[in-house]
Order: structure tokens, then sequence, then C-alpha cells
């Protein structure tokens, strides 16, 4: 790893992370306090027999809880897609981005082989990541707290949730930076990545 790219990388990119790190914690402090103002309604319903029982379970969790909500909103189409900004955006851009541009070879230019680049790239954006799925757990914890429903979120569970929120997105930045070292061209590395995701 290459401390000046990885220092360098980190300032190109720390207001995309920062707008994209509150957003998450917006979203994820919405959760408990939308739960907190309709859940009982929404438990009315299902006791009603309105909503088959059925549909308010997945994957083993009731969306009619705090915890259930929570999850629903880590998998929301809104978090899912903010996470892959780092995920794929910057790792699928990392070297493509650079070789279409025509800056790689600069940065090739100077006395640091093809692994120390790949190296400091990954972990900026394992970095990036790490710390986009905080913010939305963050935020969870926090809306949480302004409900006073902190103990029914289950804190002592968000570590696992955040190391496996982590480990997904991370996987699919390792395959969004392969994909960027395989291609001249951002537009393959990204439809490519993004369709694995997909998929």
């Amino acid at each position: 790893m290459n401390g000046a790219l990885f220092i360098h990388t980190w300032r190109a990119y720390r207001a995309r992370l920062l707008v994209v790190t509150v957003a998450l914690l917006l979203w994820g402090s919405i959760l408990p306090i939308v739960f907190d103002s309709f859940g009982a309604q929404f438990q009315q319903m299902l006791d009603s027999g309105l909503i088959p029982p059925q549909f308010a379970q997945f994957g083993g969790g009731d969306i009619f809880s705090l915890t259930g909500s929570v999850a629903l909103g880590f998998v929301h189409p809104i978090s899912v897609g903010l996470n892959l900004v780092f995920a794929v955006g910057f790792c699928a851009a990392a070297v493509a981005g650079e070789r279409q541009r025509g800056t790689l070879e600069i940065l090739l230019s100077r006395p640091l082989s093809r692994r120390r680049i790949y190296a400091t790239l990954a972990a900026a954006g394992a970095l990036f990541i790490a710390i986009t799925v905080a913010g939305f757990l963050a935020g969870a914890a926090i809306g949480s707290a302004l409900t006073g429903r902190l103990d029914e979120l289950g804190v002592a569970n968000l570590p696992l949730l955040w190391l496996n929120g982590w480990l997904l997105f991370a996987a699919f930045g390792a395959i969004a930076l392969a994909m960027s070292v395989s291609f001249d061209r951002l537009s393959p590395a990204l439809g490519i990545s993004l369709g694995i995701v997909l998929v």
C-alpha cells in the first residue's frame, strides 16, 4: 500500500463520502421514527387479519417490529444504492476511469507497482464502504434513541450487522475493482459490476 496515494484518494473523495454517509445516517434515523409513529397501526392491521401473517415475515424477521423495520431499511433500494456509490462507483472507476482519462500513465510513471496501486485503492474502497455502512447503523441507533426504543433495537447486534453489510459491499467492491483493472473504459467495468450486483 502507498500512503501518499491513499491520502490523495481520501482527499479526492472526502466530500462525496460525507454526503453519502450523512444521507445514510438520515435514512437510518428515519426508520425508527416512522416505526414509532405507525408501528402500532401496522400491528393492528396484522392482528385484524387484513394482512396475511406470511407477508409480515421475511428471513425469519418480523417487519412489524423495530428490528424488522431497520433490517428492511438496510436492504431498501435507497440504502443499497447509496452504499453502492463507493462499492461499485468508486471501485469501478478507480483504474478504468484513470485509463479512460489518460491519467493512469502519470500514476504508473512514479515508482509504484501495479500491485501497490491496486492494494491502495482496495484499502481506500474498503474504508469508504466501512464508513458508509456505519453511517446507516449510527442513524438507526440515533433514531431509536430519539424515540426511546434503543433497547428494542438490540444494539448488541449492530456490530454483526455492520460486519455483514461491510463484507457484502466489500465483495461488490472487490468485483468492481477487478473489472476496473480488466478494462480500458469505465462503461464495461461499471456495467458488468452493476450486472453482477443486480443478479
